[in-house]
């Protein structure tokens, strides 16, 4: 970091602006979406013409001038910095004018605003070192990157120097570097100069010209592309942007932002972090809301308190990221996590986003675990409002697991099953609220309708199980050996299916052998053959041909003789 700190170094970008013209109720509702205490005001051509905070829009609002424009009630005369503002002329400024924010301008045009906060931490910072703010990391790079990805990043920053733009890796990659850990999933946020929209395409496409052997895909609607080199890596670019959620658990609107707005959109401080690629931090850590301390710390903390209100999936990766880094979730994140479920907001959320996670950690050898914590935060009434991680529940969980390997082959992988079994514990609109394949809506249906009867029945011979289980496939019998509470029951339903693997010892032509004619009865007498093999009347070719003898003789009138 150089000796003087200018206002370009410190100063958020691009600006959220307002225009004169636009009504108080409108200008009120785009401080709110984005969070801003207050906006610069800019006219057609960009100029600065003034500013206005929340409180006087509030005090506006509250006399009824909701329909009034901006410019009636804006702060005309507004303090500036040009963008070379070295950082103790800026601090002079917001002291002794006591003002919150100072708008950067460079040959007249907004480019910037720095905020009480960025003050402090870039005074903090330099004075004391104790927020690891700008950090330099080439050398953990170098070390833990392979030559082809570092080649890559460095093939984009390139780019993105000729284009007067910044690129910045984030993300998972970043967290694994400060960890020591290596990283083969590379992210990259592109910053375009004003808020660019399509900054990534833009990039993206200016690489993929210069090499031909690079496969491009860009993706319009949420300015994000991908550049898929001849081996098959792939390097994924988006657009530095914000995301705004009309309501609990709808999908973000998202606008093209600067590199904070972006960062600070994201789950969690460890993965809010930043490696800037090119330009004067080039390879140092962009850390804005503390992530390497909760690294040092091994928490987990989220960025703000209606994060789990905004998106309700966050609060499994909240928990399969402590239990995978082996780290704590904060006591305030928990907090932030129980207020946001306890109300029933989330009940039944559903969808595929929440699917996938708990596809994860399903999918983790920590999922017991997982659902245990869940349980403890009251999560898992995402799923459905009556979910609990009960003793029988967790029972039968792991008995599945630990059965799986007898039931094989089976076409569904364990973690689809332990889902299956965590859906058959309430009623059928937690299977109905996720967009389960057409083969887990089967099993959750032929389960459900057979259960009930076979709870109820005494006969667990395999000739008593065999009318209920004929029809169902070795999944279906998993799941309801895993639905019963007894050790026995499920030990019952268990030696059936591994019986039933065995290849039948008699067949349709030891009853033509025997001079009988097929007919409309002729399975009768084969399901019957197969049940007592099932029972264990006989073991082997010589005995199956000595029943079906016997079973002849006793007056099977089913079949006439040639």
């Amino acid at each position: 970091m150089s000796a003087v700190v200018l206002a370009r170094d410190m100063m958020s970008a691009p600006v959220r602006t307002l225009r004169p013209e636009i009504s108080l109720m409108a200008a009120r509702q785009r401080l709110t979406r984005y969070g801003h205490g207050a906006m610069p005001v800019v006219d057609a051509p960009g100029r600065l013409v003034g500013i206005i905070s929340r409180r006087d829009l509030d005090i506006a609002l509250y006399h009824g001038f909701a329909e009034e424009p901006v410019e009636r009630f804006m702060t005309a005369t507004v303090l500036t910095v040009p963008s070379d503002a070295p950082l103790a002329e800026i601090e002079s400024l917001m002291v002794t004018y006591d003002i919150g924010r100072v708008p950067v301008l460079e040959a007249g045009q907004l480019v910037g605003i720095i905020t009480r906060t960025d003050l402090l931490r870039q005074h903090h910072q330099q004075r004391t070192g104790g927020l690891p703010l700008y950090l330099p990391l080439q050398e953990r790079l170098e070390a833990k990157l392979s030559f082809l990805n570092l080649d890559r990043l460095t093939r984009v920053a390139a780019a993105a120097d000729a284009l007067d733009q910044v690129a910045y890796l984030v993300g998972g990659a970043v967290r694994d570097l400060l960890l020591g850990e290596t990283s083969s999933d590379l992210d990259v946020v592109i910053e375009g100069r004003a808020g660019q929209a399509g900054a990534a395409q833009t990039l993206a496409r200016t690489i993929a010209e210069g090499d031909k052997t690079l496969r491009l895909e860009c993706f319009e609607k949420y300015q994000t592309a991908a550049l898929i080199w001849p081996d098959g890596f792939v390097l994924d670019l988006a657009t530095a942007r914000t995301e705004f959620y009309p309501r609990p658990g709808a999908n973000p609107e998202v606008e093209s932002a600067s590199i904070r707005l972006d960062l600070y959109r994201r789950d969690f401080t460890i993965n809010a972090m930043a490696v800037c690629l090119n330009g004067p931090r080039a390879w140092q850590l962009i850390d804005f809301f503390g992530g390497f301390v909760d690294l040092r710390e091994r928490t987990v903390r989220v960025l703000h308190p209606n994060s789990f209100i905004e998106d309700p999936t966050r609060i499994f990766r909240a928990v399969r990221f402590a239990l995978r880094l082996d780290f704590m979730i904060a006591p305030q994140t928990e907090t932030f996590i129980v207020r946001s479920v306890s109300g029933g907001l989330h009940d039944l959320y559903g969808g595929e986003r929440l699917k996938t996670e708990l596809g994860y950690l399903l999918a983790a050898p920590f999922w017991l675990e997982g659902l245990q914590l869940l349980d403890r935060l009251g999560a898992l009434r995402c799923v459905h409002p009556d979910l609990q991680l009960t003793e029988a529940l967790a029972a039968g969980l792991v008995w599945l697991a630990e059965a799986y390997r007898t039931f094989a082959p089976l076409r569904a992988a364990l973690p689809q099953l332990r889902l299956d079994r965590l859906l058959l514990a309430v009623g059928p609109e937690a299977a109905e609220s996720l967009p389960l394949d057409g083969q887990a809506h089967s099993r959750q249906h032929k389960v459900r309708s057979v259960h009930p009867a076979l709870a109820r029945q005494t006969d667990w011979s395999a000739a008593g199980l065999h009318r209920y289980l004929a029809a169902l496939g070795p999944e279906e019998c998993l799941l309801l050996a895993s639905l019963c509470e007894d050790g026995e029951s499920r030990e019952a339903i268990a030696g059936y299916q591994r019986r039933r693997r065995e290849p039948p010892l008699v067949g349709g032509a030891d009853l033509k052998a025997l001079g009988l004619k097929p007919g409309p009865d002729f399975r009768r007498i084969l399901d019957a053959a197969t049940v007592a093999q099932l029972d264990g009347k006989f073991v082997d070719r010589e005995g199956a041909l000595a029943w079906l003898q016997n079973h002849l003789r006793q007056g099977n009138r089913a079949f006439e003789k040639q």
